[in-house]
């Protein structure tokens, strides 16, 4: 194994373990390797299974990433463990490969995961469960959205973000000019655009001044005040 790769295991191990000890809806089960290349975590997150002909609400997951030969130069290999009934997830394979570069940190994965699951990201576009899909489209008001943030530094009990716009079908839109008053039926959201891709995006009053990340280009940025 070359020194580079071990130095970027060692680095992704260190900086996952402490995230994970970190956040209150993470628990890392089991490392192997030394330095760790698979990982089983548990999420304790709200989402979606399948029984039989109905979708219960599940608060514990499952999660393995495993790390290739060719990693970080090709995606981490992700699956569930146990089900979940989402669009961009099968038994077989978790969808990061869209979003994913060499240089992302494993933790940030890890993240981009648990918001997946909690159905803050979502893409019926391109899904791997079609089923899961055409029914997140005719369904969207009874997704099981779980508020938390898995943004490592911020209060996670409040944080949250619109589900993503799916990326094939994101354009840049011009920016958003300053809002028209808001129906009273409306006035517990505000809106306002991303200040990296300017993609129109939703917040709560008692997020302001907290770190959220763009449902399109994945950037960090500090909701408005």
């Amino acid at each position: 194994m070359s020194t580079v790769r071990l130095k970027r295991l060692q680095a992704d191990y260190e900086k996952l373990r402490d995230y994970v000890n970190r956040h209150p809806r993470l628990q890392l089960i089991q490392a192997d390797g030394t330095p760790p290349e698979r990982y089983q975590l548990e999420y304790r997150i709200r989402s979606l299974r399948q029984a039989d002909d109905d979708l219960k609400t599940i608060k514990s997951h499952m999660v393995e990433i495993a790390l290739p030969l060719s990693y970080p130069k090709m995606a981490p290999q992700c699956r569930m463990l146990t089900p979940i009934f989402h669009p961009n997830i099968a038994p077989h394979a978790i969808c990061i490969g869209d979003h994913w570069s060499p240089g992302e940190p494993l933790w940030s994965i890890v993240a981009r995961i648990g918001e997946m699951i909690a159905y803050q990201s979502y893409n019926t576009k391109s899904p791997l469960n079609g089923e899961a899909a055409r029914w997140v489209e005719s369904h969207v008001d009874e997704l099981p959205l779980d508020p938390v943030s898995l943004m490592p530094e911020e209060d996670r009990s409040q944080a949250l973000v619109s589900p993503a716009v799916p990326r094939q079908a994101q354009v840049v839109t011009p920016p958003i000019p300053p809002p028209l008053p808001i129906p009273a039926a409306e006035s517990a959201e505000r809106r306002f655009a991303c200040p990296h891709c300017e993609a129109p995006s939703r917040w709560r009053p008692e997020l302001a001044g907290k770190q959220l990340r763009c449902p399109r280009c994945r950037n960090v940025f500090r909701c408005p005040t």
